[in-house]
């Protein structure tokens, strides 16, 4: 199943079939976009993590238990490759920051999702890859698209014509990862950054995504009026006056995205 809930300021999406290594299955997946959705709407989340339950895996990739219903057609596969393509634009286009923290097993569509995340965090347990090669399946266009962004096209075509698995500090060298923790000290450093991304202003970090994501989409050329709106709305906005106002009184400002 998939746990979702809000605490605080923060939207927690949790992978939550431990027995399988949190493997996702299909409801899983359909659940991921209306979860993203529900924390967009809600003034009061922040940003959006992501984990899987326990500390043996984030998640271990789809549930291949299902590929026999889900991919033995053209058409269910085209249904199922639309689905994920949903999914990671979802986390892709929010306009809050998304965080990956993760244990352990982080493969396939597992890393797919991570990858969509606007950062990521693991400890010393993990291990990434993406077995596609080994399984006869074909990975979907946007999470190659995501990949090649990340690492780059050598290091992509290494990590999928040969569908190895990589320990955390091969995943940072090659840029999977922005830190490895201790797996002691994961949850506690992960909850660091959410607070900072909690107390940081929304509209700056939603203007700094909107630009990144145009430049970093899978089609088209960047669409300079989007990006000249978002710099025009932070701009406008309250909290570039209350940022300015706490700079000078030497305090911490209270930012309200608006």
């Amino acid at each position: 199943m998939l746990t979702v809930e809000k605490r605080g300021a923060v939207g927690w999406i949790v992978f939550n079939q431990p027995a399988k290594k949190n493997a996702i299955n299909g409801a899983m997946w359909r659940g991921i976009a209306p979860a993203m959705a529900q924390f967009d709407a809600d003034p009061e989340v922040r940003c959006v993590a992501f984990r899987g339950a326990g500390t043996e895996a984030f998640a271990s990739g789809a549930d291949i238990s299902e590929f026999a219903q889900i991919r033995a057609q053209k058409s269910s596969v085209a249904e199922y490759d639309g689905l994920l393509d949903q999914v990671l634009h979802s986390i892709q286009d929010s306009p809050k920051p998304s965080v990956a923290m993760i244990y352990g097993f982080c493969m396939g569509g597992g890393l797919e999702v991570a990858l969509a995340c606007d950062l990521r965090y693991c400890g010393q347990s993990a291990q990434f890859g993406i077995p596609a090669a080994k399984l006869g399946l074909a990975y979907n266009i946007e999470g190659h698209n995501r990949l090649v962004q990340t690492v780059g096209h050598a290091r992509a075509r290494e990590i999928m014509f040969l569908g190895r698995r990589y320990a955390a500090d091969e995943g940072l060298a090659m840029g999977l990862v922005n830190r490895v923790f201790p797996d002691v000290d994961l949850e506690s450093e992960v909850e660091k950054i959410l607070s900072t991304l909690c107390d940081n202003a929304p509209l700056s970090i939603a203007n700094s995504k909107t630009i990144i994501e145009e430049y970093a989409k899978s089609s088209g050329p960047p669409d300079p009026a989007r990006m000249a709106a978002s710099i025009d709305r932070c701009g406008k906005s309250s909290d570039y006056q209350e940022g300015r106002r706490a700079f000078m009184e030497k305090r911490k400002p209270r930012f309200r995205g608006a």
